[in-house]
């Protein structure tokens, strides 16, 4: 078995400013000898990395140096192939894991596995885990379920169709809990049951799989056909009213990180990973990124500030870098971007101290990994670019002639 990692580094140098990201690539084949497909990934309080596997319960580690595996017959989660999703380190070190199987913990190399055969856990699929209260809380099919360390307790979630996905704490004893398959979301105040649907709110979509909280009272959603919403002190935001959201039809959200506010979120779709910052959104792709597959099955935050994902060939680490303002950055008065964002076309003026620009101008276009995407001569100091086809996100926009180096940056919306 191979331990090691593909390092893929993007990178341009202007004058002194520096426009730098790098991607990590690991194949599958350099994490374990197992066939893989990774779909849930979380790191633990002393930076380990876990992967969950599609089927077969297995799960994998990296401690920083290597990958380890632990196959079914480790894990014991062994019916029918089980997947493997959410994880959870709770508050006394123990690693909690979701699966098709039922729900194992594993702590200090040992594996303990609570199923409907050896507990009274309601039922075997478990979908989401949090800790609340001293407590630890499942999703499991019909049925919110608690732990409190010797004893199972069960709600069953009226009124539900079909299975419970996500789960997250509102505090004070309150949940959300998504559904699966057109089933609403539903809240939990420990006593009452409230539904959100499309009958009943401005929520766009009863099909709702994933919850990611941000505090208390506000929460990011998301399910099938590119659409998320955001929940706000009781009000709802579907993404069509969100400014930066690009997500379409095909790419239906597989997960969701947020990094320390509600304008700050990754998604990982069906059709690439999204970032929404500020109000602009991003879309990585094998066509802008060294991905090879554009089904993400999940996205994960790391304390470092890294951002990694899982494709259906690899896991990647992204490591979005700085763009360093420079004297050329903020000396509006040579690179100037008319209206900025832009949405199809790029309206560039060029001056340079009222002198005409040089012969041999040229101007390129890079994208968020530093490729070029556009390059082209010069011929007035008014230039009018198309960008129809850019994805949505950052670019940086460099000019060059044989005595100067100036750059800018411009979003596509």
């Amino acid at each position: 078995m191979k331990f090691t990692f593909t390092f893929v580094f993007y990178f341009m140098l202007f004058s002194s400013s520096i426009f730098a990201q790098s991607w990590t690539v690991i194949p599958y084949a350099d994490v374990s000898d197992e066939n893989l497909r990774i779909i849930s990934l979380y790191e633990d309080s002393d930076g380990n990395v876990w992967g969950g596997n599609a089927y077969a319960g297995r799960i994998v580690r990296w401690n920083g140096t290597v990958w380890e595996t632990f196959n079914n017959s480790i894990t014991g989660m062994t019916d029918n192939s089980p997947w493997v999703g959410k994880m959870l380190q709770d508050s006394s070190g123990k690693m909690w894991f979701c699966s098709g199987d039922g729900v194992a913990t594993w702590e200090n190399g040992s594996w303990i596995n609570y199923k409907t055969s050896n507990s009274d856990i309601p039922a075997n699929s478990a979908s989401g885990i949090i800790e609340e209260d001293g407590k630890l809380w499942f999703t499991m099919r019909k049925n919110l379920a608690s732990f409190d360390g010797v004893t199972w307790a069960n709600t069953v979630i009226p009124d539900a169709d079909w299975n419970s996905g996500g789960l997250a704490s509102m505090g004070n004893g309150s949940f959300f809990v998504s559904m699966v398959n057109g089933d609403p979301v539903r809240q939990f105040d420990g006593t009452d049951w409230e539904i959100f649907s499309t009958d009943n709110s401005n929520i766009n979509s009863n099909y709702q799989y994933h919850i990611a909280k941000v505090d208390d009272q506000t929460f990011w959603f998301g399910g099938p056909s590119g659409r998320g919403n955001l929940y706000e002190n009781g009000v709802w935001t579907p993404s069509a009213d969100i400014t930066g959201w690009s997500l379409g039809f095909s790419e239906y959200i597989t997960s969701i990180a947020v990094n320390g506010s509600k304008d700050d979120v990754w998604f990982s779709t069906g059709d690439g990973l999204f970032h929404l910052k500020d109000g602009v959104g991003t879309e990585f792709k094998s066509s802008n990124s060294p991905m090879t597959s554009n089904e993400v099955h999940t996205v994960m935050l790391a304390s470092d500030g890294r951002v990694w994902c899982a494709t259906e060939n690899e896991i990647l680490i992204y490591d979005e870098g700085d763009i360093s303002p420079t004297r050329d950055l903020t000396n509006a008065g040579f690179l100037k971007i008319l209206t900025n964002p832009v949405q199809g076309m790029v309206n560039l003026t060029i001056e340079n101290n009222g002198d005409p620009v040089g012969r041999n101008g040229l101007i390129t276009i890079y994208n968020n990994v530093g490729q070029p995407m556009e390059i082209l001569e010069v011929t007035s100091d008014q230039m009018s670019i198309g960008v129809d086809d850019f994805l949505v996100g950052k670019y940086i926009l460099q000019y060059t002639d044989d005595n100067v180096n100036a750059v800018t940056q411009f979003l596509k919306q």
